[in-house]
């Protein structure tokens, strides 16, 4: 294994494991939505479904299921266009 793959090993690793907990953190801080355990499963049902495969052998009924009906979450606001509505209303005010 040379060097480069190493460090792409690495990269990968790292980025696996720290995901999870770098999403939570951003969560919390209101800079990122709350993580979905849904959202996964209804990739993988669309992905499996896309290849032909029964996506209820592999991921179970329950988990089927939950991601037929899962709708994705629209209360939560990035914090791109909440700062343009501070901007917007101090420009309205000046």
């Amino acid at each position: 294994m040379s060097n480069a793959e190493a460090a792409g090993v690495a990269a990968i690793a790292a980025t696996y494991f720290l995901k999870p907990p770098v999403h939570a953190l951003l969560a919390r801080l209101d800079l990122a939505p709350d993580p979905d355990p849904v959202a996964h499963d209804v990739r993988t049902v669309a992905f499996l479904q896309a290849v032909g495969l029964d996506p209820v052998e592999a991921l179970g009924v329950e988990a089927v299921a939950a991601a037929e009906a899962w709708t994705p979450d629209t209360a939560w606001v990035p914090f791109r266009d909440r700062m343009h509505r501070v901007v917007a209303a101090r420009t309205a005010f000046s």
